[in-house]
């Protein structure tokens, strides 16, 4: 009778530890799931963010052109050099290269009185855009470190939560939508100098046409 209540007791605390153990082991993997969950959710919202940033930068590039009355072979060059960083980060002072190459472009721009406004716009603009796209890179940098570290949690992540999900991360341009590993090798895609849907659809940005207005 004492053998068979030790063994008793034996098995009845075994049964406990291997319940505590199931128990964290769930709520450790539950935890899982709820990160990748608060991870994916925030890289989808950012790339929507910056879409509309930079959807929201060539609407009002064209209202200032339009009423500058600035044709687009000369602006459009100018511009795609200002995006690419030609002008660097004094270029956009008024004795900058950036007013120069307007001014030698357009020598009557000035007398408008709209030259300042166009590049203190365009200089603020492409700095703010440049943060939104670091800040989204830092963002899938630390995801991938997320999901990448550890031999385990890794293998667990890949194979049972199967992330990148294919029902969470999502990169959504218009109508066109890509998901999972897709999505997350679409968000790395960095616009470099087109209309805002068209960029993000090729991954690389046309010269701005002043002469007509964005869709």
């Amino acid at each position: 009778m004492k053998k068979g209540v030790v063994a008793l007791i034996g098995c009845g605390g075994l049964i406990v530890l291997l319940l505590i153990v199931a128990g964290g082991f769930y709520g450790w993997f539950n935890g899982l799931q709820k990160d990748a969950v608060t991870q994916e959710n925030a890289l989808n919202a950012q790339y929507l963010d910056n879409q509309n940033y930079l959807s929201s930068y060539i609407s009002g590039f064209y209202e200032m052109v339009g009423v500058a009355n600035v044709k687009s072979d000369k602006m459009d060059q100018i511009l795609t050099d200002a995006v690419k960083g030609r002008y660097g980060k004094n270029g956009f002072s008024a004795q900058g290269a950036f007013f120069s190459a307007v001014k030698e472009a357009y020598p009557d721009l000035a007398g408008l009185n709209v030259f300042d406004k166009i590049t203190d716009y365009v200089a603020a603009k492409r700095e703010g855009y440049k943060s939104m796209q670091s800040k989204l890179l830092d963002m899938l940098r630390s995801y991938d470190t997320w999901r990448q570290s550890g031999i385990i949690r890794s293998l667990l992540l890949k194979n049972v939560l199967q992330i990148p999900s294919t029902t969470r991360l999502i990169a959504r341009i218009g109508t066109q939508q890509w998901k999972g590993q897709a999505a997350l090798d679409k968000m790395y895609e960095i616009v470099l100098v087109s209309e805002a849907k068209k960029a993000y659809e090729t991954g690389e940005m046309k010269p701005l046409d002043a002469t007509q207005k964005p869709k």
